[in-house]
């Protein structure tokens, strides 16, 4: 096991090596802790938080959601002013390369031609919750056919997938020391990893896409319509697309992602307000992939198994024999 913990070190190792160099360069050399080269790095700073904000909002303003390079941009700014530029260089550039391989091999994804899975999912649904799947339940209960503060709530809840672990990375970044970060971003990689594995190998459908195939009674596109809505047109048009991975829902990464913040927070002793926030999450998109038919229970309860898989997994990469396990920044 210990070589499969150093195989997955190896290529980080590669990268991060050079960064480190920049650490000393740009953080801790003489020339850049001078009088002269603190008052050019906050100027650069805030010329880069300016364009970097005004990027996006321009893209929010529009409809659409940031990017993570706008976003990467945004916290380079505040990096550079805290005089930790080479720090999130080091730090931040093996996050951008990660989501960079993840989203090229989403898009790989369904050009392998295998036969999708519709039945096993309502199968095992019907098994744990009787005739009524839960995603038609919730709807029939709850969806008036319109967007109320439900389907806003619920539809934040499923973006947060996007949102929410860079924004807790980077909090972690930038005030706790780093506590838990490398386990946050090292975590996330390799349940996707695992995730996308599953998608090549067996593709399933969500609880819509079985609807439209006849086989399940019929699903509202709650999300669909709220980001339309909410005038998030161009994500709206995305959603479900092409280009969208529609044949991806076993296991939920939308589920297993919030549940590696969960065990970050609970892990690292972060404040309890952060581990309240990362339950609520767990919760709240769990309902909301649920409620709009974008998963079925058993693809999250599936995706928390990949999530402590992963979990172990970077646990034992990161920590090997021998090795005090003491938590980052202590």
């Amino acid at each position: 096991m210990e070589k499969v913990a150093a195989a997955l070190r190896a290529p980080f190792a590669v990268l991060v090596r050079p960064l480190d160099r920049a650490v000393v360069v740009l953080d801790e050399s003489p020339e850049s802790r001078s009088a002269g080269a603190l008052r050019i790095r906050r100027a650069v700073a805030g010329l880069v938080l300016l364009f970097g904000l005004a990027v996006v909002g321009r893209t929010v303003a529009s409809g659409a959601l940031p990017t993570l390079a706008q976003m990467l941009l945004v916290m380079l700014g505040v990096a550079l002013f805290l005089n930790r530029g080479g720090r999130f260089l080091r730090d931040w550039v093996p996050v951008f390369v990660g989501a960079l391989a993840y989203l090229l091999s989403a898009s790989a994804v369904q050009s392998f031609g295998f036969a999708v899975h519709y039945t096993p999912q309502i199968e095992a649904e019907r098994a744990l919750f009787g005739d009524t799947l839960p995603t038609v339940w919730l709807q029939e209960h709850l969806y008036g056919g319109t967007t109320g503060l439900l389907e806003v709530a619920a539809t934040l809840f499923y973006v947060s997938h996007f949102l929410a672990p860079v924004a807790l990375a980077f909090v972690i970044w930038a005030v706790w020391e780093r506590r838990g970060f490398v386990d946050l971003f090292f975590g996330i990689l390799v349940v996707t990893i695992l995730g996308e594995i599953t998608f090549v190998l067996a593709p399933t459908a969500p609880p819509w896409l079985a609807a439209d195939a006849g086989l399940a009674p019929p699903v509202h596109d709650v999300i669909k319509q709220a980001l339309h809505d909410m005038g998030l047109t161009p994500i709206a048009d995305q959603f479900h697309s092409p280009s969208y991975n529609t044949v991806a829902a076993i296991p939920s990464l939308h589920a297993a992602w919030p549940v590696i913040g969960l065990l970050v927070a609970l892990r690292h002793g972060l404040p309890r307000w952060v581990v309240v926030a990362q339950a609520v999450i767990v919760l709240g998109v769990l309902f909301s992939i649920v409620y709009a038919g974008e998963h079925y229970v058993v693809d999250a309860l599936v995706g928390y198994v990949y999530a402590v898989v992963a979990w172990w997994l970077v646990q034992l990469a990161l920590r090997p024999r021998g090795r005090s396990a003491q938590p980052e920044g202590r």
